[in-house]
This record gives C-alpha cells, structure tokens and sequence, in this order.
C-alpha cells in the first residue's frame, strides 16, 4: 500500500486524552482556619456548637489539538504550446481531442493535512477565566483527587463535559476527504483545586457558616 492509494480503509480516531491534578498553594491551613473562625466565638459574635470541614473548588484548564492526514481527489489545469499534438504527463496520455485551449486535465491525488487547536480555562461556575489569575498550584497524584472527590463542590461543567465541548469544536473530517491515514485528538486537562474550610455553629434553632480561603485566608460569612 503506498501513501497515495485510496482503495485502503479510513483510520480510525485516535483520541489522547491525560488528565494532571493540582492544589492551590495555602496560606492559611486548616489549623489557622479553624482558630479563625473559633475566635468568632470566643468574641462572642458566635454561638452553638462548631463543625469544620474542608472543600475545594475546581478550575478546569483544557488545551486539545486536532491532526487529520488524508488523501482527496482533484484536477489540475496545465497548460501546453500550441503546436502540441499530443502529451504524455505521467503514465497517461492525451491526444488531440483532449487538448482544450491549449490545456489538458490532469486527475491527481493529494495527500493534505490539516490541524486545529482550541483552549479553555474555566472556573468551578463555569465562567471563562485567565490562567494568570489561578493562584499558584503544585501537581497532586490522581489519587489524592479520587480520595477527596466528595469534597469537590460540583462544577457546572465536570472533566467531561469540556472535553466533549473541545471535540465538538475540534474533530470534523473534511468534506473532500476520499481516504483519511490519520486521525489524531489530544486534550491536556488540569484540574487545579483550591481549598476551602468552612465552619458551622449550630444551634437548636438556626446554623451560620463561615467559610476561610485557604488562599488568601480572607474570612466571609456564606
């Protein structure tokens, strides 16, 4: 089979997906979180008894490529001296009769290639946002993301979803496409989680949280 023979089957695509974990770097740990909102109540602004847990937020950032090698049939326009009576271009032959204006066709395959990439940088709303603006973040083995996955406020749009929104804009075969011989999508996701503690004072009658940004440490009442 050479590269230009358009009897052979059409690749299938091939999709190259990994996935890389990171944490944002704290400022505030779960220990000075916790003195933080404790000293709500030793202020007394606060009342009831204290549960602390910890939370994180998601931002997505997704970059993917899309390759396709294939072959297309076309023509080509050459043109020849007036005072040719036939030519002879490749293994083919044209006489008199199929010189046209002084230009023969010539029926030819063309191997093209074709490549498109696409980026996305979300937050856990769902809202665009810019790299330079995620706080800085180190790698985490997927196991740490597994063991915490009940402790990740759901996204509006999970791993999955992003992905299949970059393949939607991405993979699209030609519309002159007679034999394709590659088929490539490639997407690098990053989930980078920022941690969250909160704490709630519970009472008979009501409960109030307060929520510490690990980040920044900065304290609101949600």
């Amino acid at each position: 089979m050479t590269d230009f023979d358009l009897t052979g089957p059409n690749a299938a695509l091939d999709e190259k997906i990994t996935r890389s974990y990171f944490i944002c770097v704290e400022k505030c740990d779960q220990y000075s979180a916790r003195t933080k909102i404790e000293g709500k109540k030793i202020m007394g602004k606060e009342e009831g008894d204290l549960e602390i847990e910890t939370r994180y937020r998601p931002y997505f950032i997704a970059k993917a490529t899309y390759r396709i090698v294939y072959l297309r049939r076309s023509r080509y326009g050459m043109s020849v001296p007036s005072d040719v009576e036939s030519v002879q271009v490749l293994n083919r032959t044209f006489i008199h009769s199929e010189i046209i204006d002084h230009k023969v066709k010539v029926d030819a395959i063309e191997k093209i290639i074709v490549e498109r990439e696409d980026e996305t940088e979300l937050d856990q709303a769902g809202n665009q946002i810019k790299y330079k603006d995620i706080p800085p973040h180190n790698k985490v083995d997927s196991s740490f993301y597994e063991s915490h996955k009940d402790e990740i406020v759901r996204p509006k749009f999970d791993v999955g979803d992003v992905i299949q929104k970059l393949r939607d804009n991405l993979v699209s075969r030609p519309n002159d496409v007679s034999r394709s011989i590659e088929e490539i999508f490639t997407v690098d996701v990053q989930v980078i989680l920022r941690t969250y503690y909160t704490g709630t004072f519970k009472t008979e009658s009501k409960e109030k949280k307060i929520r510490v940004d690990s980040v920044t440490g900065k304290v609101d009442t949600t």
